[in-house]
C-alpha cells in the first residue's frame, strides 16, 4: 500500500506544478497581449520567447493535468496485479525521465549565459528584448524541469527501497 501512497504523493506534486504552470501561463498571456498592443520595440522582442513560454506553460501544464491521473490509475491497477512489475515499470519510467531531465538541466544554464552574453553584442532594442526574453524563457524552463526531476528523484529513491 505504501507504493500507492507514494505514487499518489508524486501525482499531487505534479498536479500542483501543472496548475501553477497554467496560472502563470494566463498571467504571461495577459503580458503578451499588453506587449503586443504597446508596439514598444524593446518589448516586441519578448513576443517570440514569451509565446514559446506560453506554449510550455499552458500546453505542458495541461498535459500534466491530464496525463498524471491516468498514469497513476494504470500504475495502481498494475500494482494490484503484480507488485514487482509495477515497481519495474515505474522505475523504468522515472529513470528515463530523469536521464532526459538531468541532461536538459545541464543545457539550460549554457543557453541562459548565451542569451545574456548576446545582449552585449546587439545594438537594436528589438534583438536586445529578444535575447532577454530567451534568457527568461530558459530560466523558466530550468525551474519547471527542476521541479519535475526533483520529484522523480525522490520517487526513485523510494522505489529503490522496494527492490
Amino acid at each position: 500500500m505504501e507504493f500507492i501512497q507514494q505514487l499518489e504523493l508524486w501525482e499531487k506534486g505534479e498536479l500542483l506544478q501543472g496548475k501553477i504552470m497554467i496560472g502563470l501561463g494566463i498571467l504571461f498571456l495577459i503580458g503578451f497581449i499588453a506587449i503586443f498592443r504597446s508596439q514598444n520595440e524593446f518589448f516586441s522582442g519578448f513576443l517570440i520567447p514569451i509565446g514559446i513560454l506560453l506554449i510550455v506553460l499552458i500546453g505542458y501544464g495541461g498535459y500534466i493535468l491530464y496525463s498524471r491521473p491516468v498514469h497513476v490509475k494504470e500504475s495502481t491497477a498494475l500494482y494490484e496485479k503484480s507488485i514487482e512489475e509495477a515497481v519495474i515499470q515505474e522505475s523504468s519510467k522515472h529513470i528515463n525521465d530523469n536521464k532526459a531531465g538531468k541532461t536538459l538541466l545541464r543545457i539550460y544554464p549554457i543557453l541562459i549565459l548565451i542569451s545574456i552574453a548576446t545582449l552585449f553584442f546587439i545594438s537594436t532594442p528589438y534583438y536586445k528584448g529578444m535575447a532577454l526574453g530567451f534568457a527568461l524563457l530558459f530560466i523558466s524552463i530550468f525551474i519547471i524541469d527542476n521541479g519535475f526531476v526533483s520529484r522523480s528523484d525522490s520517487f526513485l529513491v523510494f522505489l529503490e527501497t522496494l527492490k
